[in-house]
């Protein structure tokens, strides 16, 4: 075993996060998390997946549920994808595995939505088999300790991460080692400000005895954001609001949205009472900004509205927050509802 996982492993015993709602002895709360926490701070996940686990608590549950609960329950956190790659992966477990997360790398790799990072936690962390992690935090420590000024998102320095990653696996307490070394870039080795005199490799740390933590890890610029212009058409009728299902590729696939003014000809919208404009807003995705107006309408009998019931649905508050809305839709029902 490496000197650099041996003091990883010790650190982390002491001093590493030991009490997270998933880490227990179950798989199936390790898969979940994992993907919970791809793009997402841990705390924010805690509270989704105390609130997941309670409404699945087994592949099973999960798998004889509906993707439309899943969704509810993923509203807020963003990159939907993952809730539908979940559900999707619950049904293979299920039909393959009877219901058993596999143990087995390659197994794994072929569910929906878990990649060779993913695959490396779960074999690491549930079943404490060797597995290579590298999610954003394990990056910048391999980075930083070995002195690596490439690209971070260049897929050379993804392959020699990669490799470097898996020089330094421990041969055995890879659960140790792995949760070691992702809380050690979470809690010591931050992307600004890093505590240097508190870390336990920071004697071969390349970044350390240079001063190039500020410098590493680099990460060349992207094209420039996109910008979106989004118009929705809020009607209420009494108590209820009008969503639909949004059944076009991209960004929110089978999500419940407003519908916008190209959804309804000027002979529907002659049976809206226009309200007023509702102030606009701006929701900010990794890859694009998203600059969303909003017209709102009134309609007394909302019978009067003819509507296609297999994609639109007439709900209050309390129904919506218990389907799957993005934030913004939750945000100006909450506010303006």
């Amino acid at each position: 075993m490496s000197s650099f996982s041996k003091k990883i492993i010790s650190w982390q015993k002491i001093n590493g996060r030991n009490n997270l709602p998933w880490q227990t002895k179950s798989p199936y709360h390790v898969w979940i998390s994992e993907i919970m926490l791809q793009q997402t701070q841990v705390k924010t996940v805690i509270p989704y997946f105390h609130k997941f686990i309670n409404s699945f608590p087994s592949v099973r549950f999960l798998a004889k549920s509906n993707l439309d609960d899943v969704l509810a329950h993923w509203s807020g956190l963003g990159y939907y994808n993952r809730a539908k790659n979940i559900y999707l992966s619950s049904k293979i477990i299920l039909e393959k595995h009877n219901g058993s997360i596999p143990d087995n790398y390659h197994e794994l790799l072929d569910l929906p939505g878990i990649g060779e990072s993913t695959a490396g936690a779960i074999m690491s962390l549930a079943f404490d088999k060797s597995g290579v992690i590298l999610d954003g935090n394990v990056k910048r420590v391999l980075l930083r300790n070995s002195g690596n000024k490439s690209p971070v998102n260049l897929s050379k320095t993804q392959k020699d991460l990669k490799k470097f990653a898996t020089e330094l696996l421990p041969k055995e307490n890879f659960n140790s080692y792995s949760q070691g070394i992702m809380d050690l870039g979470s809690l010591i080795c931050t992307p600004t400000n890093p505590e240097c005199g508190k870390c336990p490799v920071k004697r071969k740390c390349v970044s350390f005895d240079l001063g190039l933590q500020n410098v590493i890890p680099f990460k060349k610029s992207k094209n420039q954001i996109k910008e979106k212009s989004i118009k929705w058409i809020l009607i209420s009728s009494k108590d209820k609001v009008l969503l639909k299902r949004n059944d076009t590729k991209g960004i929110w696939q089978n999500l419940w949205l407003f519908p916008n003014e190209n959804n309804f000809n000027q002979k529907k919208l002659s049976f809206l009472e226009k309200k007023e404009t509702l102030p606009s807003m701006t929701h900010n995705l990794s890859h694009r900004k998203l600059s969303i107006s909003i017209e709102k309408y009134f309609l007394k009998d909302k019978d009067k509205l003819s509507i296609d019931r297999r994609g639109y649905i007439w709900v209050n508050k309390t129904e919506s927050v218990k389907m799957g809305v993005p934030k913004p839709v939750k945000t100006i029902l909450e506010n303006h509802l």
